[in-house]
């Protein structure tokens, strides 16, 4: 991740059409502040970006459940050292689900509608410490027309009733 102020006003512009995150998003902007970008996409770092793709498909979102967490959430991942978090978003879209996504180009700001901090406990398994994720989170639309794949995850699609609290905003963008 080479380019911070592209994220710093990727953020910022979430503002706009988002005023009731701003308080939010300013104290992420504390935090990319702080973190030099090499670190962003270094999975040893003590912060490091993530991306969420919420897709719909009649008036559903899909969601997966997290193999080690053990909760519900979008699919999503880390950030790779030659991707945006909007890449992220509909790469691992595809890897966790096997359908693929686009951006939806009716959406302002490449489909941002949120930025979260997310506390990532330590994991043994994989080797990793206690962190945080800075998770970008897009609203993107289902490719009907590619076939589905071969998925890492098993997904499921939830109504705005059946979500957890934390996604029932995004149902607004159907």
């Amino acid at each position: 991740m080479e380019n911070i102020n592209f994220l710093k006003n990727h953020v910022m512009s979430l503002i706009e059409y988002e005023p009731e995150l701003t308080e939010k998003i300013e104290s992420i902007l504390e935090i990319l502040l702080k973190v030099e970008a090499k670190n962003l996409t270094n999975r040893k770092s003590k912060v490091h970006l993530s991306a969420s793709a919420a897709v719909f498909k009649n008036e559903k979102c899909y969601f997966i459940r997290h193999p080690y967490l053990k909760t519900i959430l979008l699919p999503a991942g880390h950030v790779e050292n030659d991707e945006m978090p909007l890449d992220t978003a509909i790469r691992e879209f595809f890897e966790e689900t096997g359908f693929s996504a686009v951006v939806d180009k009716k959406m302002k700001n490449f489909g941002l509608i949120d930025v979260n901090v997310i506390e990532i406990p330590e994991n043994s398994l994989k080797n990793e410490e206690e962190h945080i994720h800075i998770d970008f989170r897009y609203k993107l639309l289902l490719d009907e027309e590619r076939e589905r794949q071969e998925a890492e995850l098993e997904c499921f699609l939830l109504a705005e009733d059946e979500a957890s609290g934390e996604f029932k905003r995004y149902y607004k963008y159907l």
